[in-house]
């Protein structure tokens, strides 16, 4: 059903049961087969495909992503690799390799990234490790460095979420963004027909919701949602999981602004969360003036 210029309103907030995630559809032995690999671990399944841990047999550990998805377009994995090849800092994941294996169903496309070892922010959340108000602020500032040199080559990530940032030696102040798959180069053609819902409904900014280009903003924004969940452990606007949100409701909600933050958080960081989470693209400004603001660098 679609209204006003044939915006779809209706979106799906879909959530498994807090602490599970979704298995693997390939088998251990088969990937260390792929790879020749002396082991193999099971990471996360996304849209298009799966992640592994695997261990060579010199001993190098490698994150492959094995994309499944038969109809996943060449030109979407060239535009993740040129997204993941633009950037090289430490809170960016590093692209190592872009090999094709084969698997039982057929040779499928890999990329191999650095191993980040210390979990995500997801997995923090499921287990309630809760970071301090000032781990909170560090976390902050370094995830909005890696957001301000991703923007600085006119990139943008356009689904940063809890899963999609892992924490370098398990240090909530060393943040390394991961998974440019809905990366986007702002001068490119865009492969995306609008309107279309492109990201992770909790995490999209209002533009985004209206189906419109997601920009440099909507990933202010997502940073704001991340950062307002590790201060108040509650999402800054949505408090209904598992069912249908309309869009025009989950927009008003959005327009009313976030929830307060708790007592005792550092006004630094209070006065940048609540403006990331500007309803206006405009007023969120950029993230390098969040960083800035943060006490994180000159850029």
């Amino acid at each position: 059903r679609s209204h006003g210029g044939g915006r779809v309103n209706a979106l799906f907030w879909w959530e498994p049961t807090p602490g599970v995630r979704l298995g693997p559809t390939l088998g251990t032995d088969d990937v260390q087969a792929a790879f020749g690999a002396t082991s193999a671990s099971f990471l996360g399944r996304g849209a298009f495909g799966e992640t592994w841990r695997i261990v060579d047999p010199d001993g190098a550990v490698r994150a492959v992503k094995v994309v499944l998805d038969e109809n996943y377009p060449e030109a979407y994995l060239k535009r993740e690799v040129g997204g993941l090849r633009r950037v090289d800092d430490p809170r960016v994941v590093a692209l190592q390799d872009v090999l094709t294996v084969g698997l039982p169903m057929g040779s499928r496309p890999v990329l191999a990234f650095e191993f980040v070892d210390g979990g995500d922010v997801a997995g923090r959340i499921e287990s309630q490790s809760w970071p301090t108000f000032e781990d909170t602020q560090a976390f902050l500032r370094e995830l909005l460095g890696a957001v301000t040199e991703l923007h600085a080559v006119e990139t943008v990530h356009r689904d940063i979420k809890p899963e999609n940032v892992a924490l370098r030696g398990a240090s909530w102040a060393a943040p390394v963004l991961l998974d440019l798959g809905l990366a986007k180069l702002l001068n490119a053609e865009s492969f995306t027909q609008y309107p279309a819902l492109m990201g992770t409904l909790p995490f999209m900014a209002p533009e985004q919701v209206q189906q419109q280009e997601a920009r440099k903003a909507a990933d202010v924004w997502a940073v704001g949602v991340v950062a307002h969940i590790l201060l108040a452990r509650e999402h800054p606007v949505f408090d209904d999981r598992g069912r249908a949100v309309l869009a025009d409701e989950a927009l008003e909600r959005m327009r009313k602004g976030p929830r307060p933050l708790p007592d005792g958080v550092p006004e630094a960081t209070a006065a940048v969360v609540r403006r990331l989470l500007s309803f206006e693209p405009h007023e969120r400004g950029s993230a390098a003036r969040a960083y800035r603001d943060l006490g994180g660098g000159t850029r």
